[in-house]
């Protein structure tokens, strides 16, 4: 069971920062066409569709973390690097789901707004890159068991 969760914790961190990578790179591109219809609505679905892989791979992270977590078993003596991946995994999976969700949703609703107007989504291409360092941080704590 242990490992079929790890394979899912992995699956799931591969897809959520694929899809963060995707989606930044992407609009990052696209920062300089943005401002006509057809340009906004590339850029608005680009948006829903990464967030249609980002938001359940963080999710399946975090599930199987949990259950990873449960099933070690460890007491109040825990190492350092399996606090970090716990507490600090677990409040980035936690805060990037609700941060990048509602300020996905509100880029969304800007570019779709049907005016012809320049939407600037530099914070939000900024915060998921934030977000990216955090995890890539975390998972180099896990990695060499600091």
């Amino acid at each position: 069971m242990f490992g079929f969760m790890l394979f899912l914790h992995l699956t799931g961190l591969f897809v959520w920062l694929g899809s963060l990578l995707a989606t930044i790179v992407v609009l990052a591109v696209m920062k300089q066409q943005i401002g006509s219809q057809p340009s906004n609505a590339l850029a608005a679905r680009i948006i829903k569709v990464f967030s249609r892989f980002a938001h359940p791979g963080a999710f399946i992270v975090l599930v199987s973390g949990v259950v990873m977590i449960v099933q070690m078993g460890m007491g109040p003596g825990k190492p350092l690097w399996l606090e970090v991946m716990e507490k600090g995994g677990g409040t980035i999976i936690l805060l990037a789901l609700i941060v990048t969700g509602i300020w996905g949703s509100k880029v969304k609703k800007q570019l779709n707004a049907g005016q012809e107007q320049a939407v600037k989504f530099t914070g939000y291409l900024a915060t998921m890159s934030s977000f990216m360092v955090a995890i890539v941080l975390v998972v180099l704590a896990v990695s060499m068991k600091i």
